[in-house]
C-alpha cells in the first residue's frame, strides 16, 4: 500500500488527476450555486457519479496493468504476500488516493458555511456517498486492470462495466424501461449506483444502500483475487 501511494503522490500523475477533478467539479457547481442561490452541496453531488466514472479508471487502470506490462507481476507474487493481501494492498491506496481527492474539495464545504447555514447531515451523507461510489469504481476498475497488461484497455474495460452500472441507475434509461414493464424497471433499478447514491447524498444512510456497496465492492475484489491467483 505504500508503494502504490508513492506511485500516485511521487509522479505528476497523481497531482494532474486532483487538479482535474477539482477544476471540473468547481467549474460546473459554482455558476449552480450562484444561480440558485442555495447554500447546499446537491449539485456537487449530483454531477459526482459521472465525474468519478471518468477519474477512478484512470486511478486504477495502472495498479495491476503496469505491473504486467513491467515484468514485475512475478516478483511480487513470488514474495510472501497473499495474493488478497495484494489485492488489498493496492486497493486501499487507491481509495486513501481518492479519499484525498474528495477531501481537497473541503473548501467548497468551507465556502457554503461562510455564504449561509447548509444542512450538515446532507453533506456528511453526501461526502459518505462518495466514498462508498468511489470504493465500487475502484473495485471494478482494479479487477479491469488484473485482465490486461495495457493501461489503456485497463481505463476502457473499466469505465464500461462501471458505465453499466451507472446506467442502470439512470433515471431517463429507467422511463424508457419502466414504458415497457414497470417491474424490470424497477428490478434494474436496485442494480445502479445512482439509485443508492442519490439516496445517501440526501443526507439519508439506508442500511440497504451500504449492503448493496459492500457487496459489489468485495465482488469484484473477489474476481481480482481469483485473477492474480490464476496469474500465479
Amino acid at each position: 500500500m505504500r508503494r502504490e501511494l508513492g506511485a500516485y503522490f511521487n509522479t505528476p500523475i497523481g497531482y494532474v488527476i486532483i487538479v482535474f477533478f477539482l477544476l471540473i467539479t468547481s467549474f460546473y457547481y459554482v455558476p449552480t450555486l450562484f444561480s440558485t442561490g442555495l447554500a447546499d452541496l446537491r449539485g456537487f453531488f449530483i454531477l459526482l457519479p459521472v465525474v468519478l466514472l471518468m477519474f477512478v479508471p484512470a486511478i486504477s487502470m495502472r495498479l495491476w496493468a503496469e505491473e504486467r506490462k513491467l515484468g514485475t507481476l512475478e516478483v511480487l507474487l513470488s514474495m510472501p504476500v497473499r495474493s488478497w493481501q495484494a489485492v488489498l494492498g493496492k486497493y486501499f491506496a487507491g481509495l486513501i488516493f481518492i479519499g484525498v481527492m474528495l477531501l481537497l474539495s473541503f473548501p467548497l464545504v468551507i465556502a457554503l458555511y461562510w455564504l449561509g447555514n447548509p444542512d450538515t447531515g446532507t453533506i456528511i451523507g453526501g461526502y459518505l456517498g462518495s466514498l462508498i461510489l468511489g470504493m465500487i469504481y475502484l473495485a471494478i476498475g482494479s479487477f479491469a486492470s488484473s485482465l490486461t497488461s495495457d493501461q489503456i484497455t485497463a481505463f476502457i474495460i473499466g469505465i464500461s462495466i462501471n458505465g453499466i452500472f451507472f446506467l442502470m441507475g439512470y433515471e431517463p434509461l429507467l422511463e424508457l424501461i419502466k414504458d415497457m414493464s414497470p417491474d424490470v424497471s424497477n428490478f434494474v433499478r436496485r442494480f445502479g449506483v445512482e439509485y443508492h447514491f442519490i439516496s445517501i447524498a440526501r443526507g439519508v444512510v439506508d442500511t440497504r444502500d451500504l449492503i448493496y456497496g459492500l457487496s459489489l465492492t468485495g465482488l469484484f475484489l473477489f474476481l481480482n483475487v481469483l485473477v492474480i491467483e490464476r496469474r500465479r
